[in-house]
């Protein structure tokens, strides 16, 4: 027997153990061996006094414990089961997930406050400077906790990242160790809760000099409130942009639009025609205006002054003309109104009418929700390319809904003719009363409700993948049309 043939013996009796164990157990004996070479012993002498290959890897294997420790380093290495490594590893992946996702947060935390809210915060001076001397402090005294917390959020991060580091070493069978309080980080800890107490005691002292009423955050006694009236016959468009527009019932026979601006960011109004044009000025004026409105009002004059961005048009009771309402930005809702035609066409914002009788209605957008609730007309049109569509209680000869990426529900709607239409989302019907339906998804599911008997629809049912309840059949005097590509159909009737 030769040393080179005993260790290939060893360790092919040890297949079965771990690749890093087989491996030291087999220098372990390979050392073995070449100091009793160097004590002049020769080969017999040797393996006569070692157990034979097999019998050692079997004793190794009998006597070998469940955790085992070595020391390496001065650290404590874990060498248990397989299947603690197996939960060792599934608990390393999600917190490799969980820190990516808190590590994205850190990083949009920091770049706002490198960014916007140093900026911000600097050119606030101004209030200290006019003799507000309250709000400065109360805005300072903010700007400490959030910068103490963005502080405490960093280090929270890098341990979480050292103790990941640290997982993933013992995943591999590595030492570790997570020596997390370092001198420079508990400086860095007690000047973080430093700051976020004292920042906290000087917001607090400040709020209470200024009474302890948000409203007294930010210079804003200077907005103004504007009334203008319009007079009209029976149609009236309006286009507006970064602003959100409430469309109401007037308490008078008075047609006005109510808005609230402050002298550095005025908005625009002009009426000509039977056409209204009001727009905020956000994208019109440049970084020198923005700087002077901090400087004079504070940080917070854009949060405080945000009513300046609504605007009211109070509609008479007895107008029931035609209504064109188109935006860039903003939102639109409108109440308690009798039209022939309403028109909504809308960039980003969202739609929401209530209560509303109309010939024609139609409402777009491009990003946004539509949402109509007890509506009655001829002809319902709602499209929206990002967002979801939402009708309740509506009543009409045609219903047309489509979108491109978003769900749509219709709930207790009755009509001639239905159309849904959506290429990414849910349809969802609840008591759909229609004589005419089409239901079409590119990828999504379609299911609800629809009042009637199946026996009274003719039924065309396609489905690419999925499953589907629906079976064709004829002979009924309504008809049913489902075509989805990727989704699942399941449509009970009511009857």
């Amino acid at each position: 027997m030769t040393k080179r043939k005993y260790l290939k013996k060893l360790k092919a009796a040890l297949k079965g153990v771990p690749k890093r164990e087989r491996e030291e157990l087999v220098a372990y004996y390979a050392e073995l061996i070449d100091e009793s070479y160097a004590h002049g012993k020769t080969e017999e002498e040797i393996f006569s006094k070692l157990d034979p290959p097999e019998a050692a890897a079997e004793n190794y294997l009998r006597e070998r414990p469940t955790l085992r420790e070595e020391e390496e380093g001065g650290h404590v290495r874990n060498a248990a089961f397989d299947s603690e490594k197996f939960v060792l590893r599934i608990l390393a992946v999600f917190a490799s997930f969980n820190l990516a996702v808190l590590a994205l947060a850190s990083a949009a935390a920091g770049y706002f406050l490198a960014t916007e809210g140093v900026f911000d915060f600097f050119f606030s001076f101004g209030l200290l400077v006019s003799g507000h001397a309250a709000i400065f402090f109360a805005q300072w005294g903010m700007a400490f906790v959030l910068f103490a917390l963005a502080m405490l959020l960093v280090m929270l991060t890098v341990f979480l990242v050292k103790a990941l580091v640290g997982m993933w070493r013992a995943v591999c069978g590595r030492p570790f160790d997570i020596k997390f309080m370092k001198k420079g980080t508990r400086c860095t800890l007690i000047t973080s809760c430093a700051m976020l107490l004292g920042g906290a005691l000087l917001f607090v002292s400040a709020f209470g000099a200024l009474g302890f009423d948000y409203k007294n955050l930010a210079v804003t006694g200077d907005i103004i409130d504007h009334e203008q009236e319009i007079s009209f016959s029976d149609a009236l468009t309006l286009e507006a942009d970064g602003l959100d527009i409430t469309v109401k019932r007037s308490e008078d026979e008075t047609c006005k639009l109510l808005y609230r601006d402050f002298p550095e960011k005025p908005i625009t109004f002009a009426y000509a025609d039977g056409k209204v044009t009001l727009n905020y000025p956000e994208n019109a004026i440049g970084l020198m205006d923005d700087i002077g409105v901090l400087w004079r009002h504070g940080l917070l004059i854009e949060v405080l002054g945000g009513s300046t961005r609504d605007a009211v048009l109070l509609l008479p009771a007895s107008f029931s003309g035609a209504l064109t309402v188109k935006m860039d930005d903003g939102d639109v809702s409108i109440a308690d109104m009798v039209y022939t035609d309403l028109v909504i066409s809308v960039q980003f914002g969202t739609i929401s009418l209530e209560n509303i009788t109309a010939d024609t209605v139609s409402a777009e957008t491009e990003y946004g929700d539509i949402i109509p609730e007890n509506v009655e007309a001829d002809t319902v049109n709602a499209e929206t390319w990002y967002g979801d569509i939402r009708l309740h209680d509506v009543k009409a000869e045609s219903v047309r809904t489509k979108t491109g990426s978003g769900d749509i529900a219709l709930q207790n709607v009755t009509c001639t003719h239905a159309t849904v239409s959506t290429r990414s989302g849910a349809a969802t019907l609840e008591n759909l009363s229609a004589d005419d339906i089409s239901l079409r998804a590119d990828s999504g599911s379609v299911t609800g409700t629809i009042s009637g008997s199946e026996e009274e629809y003719t039924i065309t049912a396609s489905v690419g993948t999925g499953s589907c309840n629906l079976h064709d059949r004829t002979g009924g005097s309504k008809k049913l049309e489902v075509q989805v590509s990727a989704g699942s159909v399941r449509v009970e009737f009511t009857g």
